[in-house]
């Protein structure tokens, strides 16, 4: 039986039985390291492996218009597809940045927004830490740097959004795709649609913040 399709895994009861360690976990919106351990899940064939949570933030970029602005993935999950851009929390001294301060480098580094612009936004967080997340369970492509997720483990992402709310027209934003991102576009929200997406949740974050 496969479990793992392009560093993915697939088994739905592996999925569940890890998300629900994930939220038991109670590491909240702002969690105190990188990454955290769940502990060892037993495979279908019966051998053993860690996992663990990678902790990471994304950023809902709108303007006045109704639009957002989006890349398209170059890797898994969802090569080929659309998402807000976003990444993983990096060290900081003394611990771990904020979640705010990640969501802003990645917008960043994947969409190439200016950083004068980036500061004259609003930004706001969008509810809370999302954990309960069995649709982004990865198994490690390498050892991951900074963590203690080595090569073949498998790790979930949480993530907490940020509205990100800017002034005028992103249609007239000089943006350019960097980092993982394949592209950068400016999108209508209402003509999203949710297979459109890399990861499901990206779409239900871009209407709450919508909603502001």
């Amino acid at each position: 039986m496969v479990i793992i399709r392009e560093h993915m895994l697939t088994d739905p009861g592996l999925r569940a039985e890890i998300a629900a360690r994930a939220v038991a976990g109670h590491f909240g919106d702002e969690p105190g390291d990188v990454a955290h351990a769940l502990g060892e899940v037993t495979l279908p064939d019966g051998t053993s492996r860690r996992a663990h949570i990678r902790h990471a933030a994304d950023a809902v970029l709108l303007d006045d218009h109704g639009q957002v602005a989006l890349i398209t993935r170059l890797e898994n999950p969802g090569r080929g597809k659309l998402a807000v851009p976003g990444g993983f929390l990096d060290p900081a001294p003394g611990g771990v940045e904020s979640s705010r301060a990640a969501a802003l480098r990645e917008a960043m580094e994947e969409t190439g927004i200016n950083p004068a612009l980036l500061a004259q936004a609003q930004v706001s967080q969008i509810g809370h830490r999302l954990y309960n997340r069995p649709f982004d369970i990865r198994s490690a492509w390498n050892n991951l740097p900074h963590t203690d997720i080595r090569l073949g483990e498998l790790f979930l992402i949480s993530t907490l959004g940020f509205r990100v709310k800017l002034p005028g027209d992103l249609r007239h934003v000089k943006l350019q795709a960097g980092d993982d991102a394949g592209a950068v576009g400016v999108f209508e929200i209402d003509k999203l649609m949710r297979e459109q997406f890399a990861v499901p949740d990206h779409l239900d974050m871009i209407l709450a913040a919508a909603r502001g």
